[in-house]
């Protein structure tokens, strides 16, 4: 997505690949929360534009649904902005708009539960703002994604994609012996984790970095 990749700041779902069924009138707030991270999870790793486009569009259709359901929960703000990346990943021609809106509705979130998946507004947000374009084709700001970075750090220090995104904004603002501080803090969290997919993907970043 045109979170660039953020996705893998995200939760992995146990079953993201095939998507679980599509939502039906009678999903809950988690249910919709777990199709669209699913959806996310493939999405950073398929190469078909027009699968990537399907996606895109079943994640948005649940945080709509989603926010019908509960339009002041962090989850379904949260969830809204990551469908929202999807979509400008799968659209790029609108994704200067859509990242606007995928920001606003991280902020909301934030506001709404500053502490939700890890602190997951404040450390998505860093990675957009990151990874954008700047002014005028993309609302990229690395100096604001640090701050938003800094911030994810402060709420969650022990969640190793917290180490990993504030360790990518020292890099792009020009601070590499900070970043290589962050990226060794990311992989020594993730060390003392048990063993998963997550882990696995966490420690490959961290050590990439520290190898250049």
């Amino acid at each position: 997505m045109l979170m660039l990749g953020a996705c893998s700041t995200l939760p992995r779902p146990k079953d993201a690949v095939p998507r679980p069924a599509p939502a039906s009138a009678a999903a809950s707030v988690e249910d919709l929360a777990a199709a669209i991270a699913a959806d996310a999870q493939r999405s950073d790793t398929e190469s078909d534009s027009k699968v990537r486009e399907q996606l895109a569009a079943h994640a948005g259709a649940d945080a709509e649904q989603c926010l019908q359901l509960a339009p002041q929960a962090a989850a379904c703000l949260y969830y809204h902005g990551v469908a929202l990346g999807l979509e400008a990943r799968a659209h790029p021609l609108r994704a200067n708009d859509l990242l606007k809106n995928m920001l606003d509705s991280l902020t909301a979130a934030e506001a709404a539960d500053p502490g939700y998946d890890n602190a997951g507004p404040e450390r998505v947000k860093a990675m957009v703002l990151v990874r954008a374009p700047g002014w005028p084709l993309g609302p990229g700001d690395p100096d604001a994604g640090l701050a938003a970075a800094r911030r994810a750090v402060q709420l969650q220090p022990q969640h190793p994609p917290n180490q990993l995104a504030l360790a990518e904004a020292l890099s792009k603002t020009g601070d590499s012996s900070g970043a290589r501080e962050a990226y060794r803090r990311a992989r020594d969290l993730a060390q003392a984790l048990p063993p998963s997919a997550d882990r696995d993907d966490w420690l490959k970043q961290a050590d990439q970095a520290l190898r250049h």
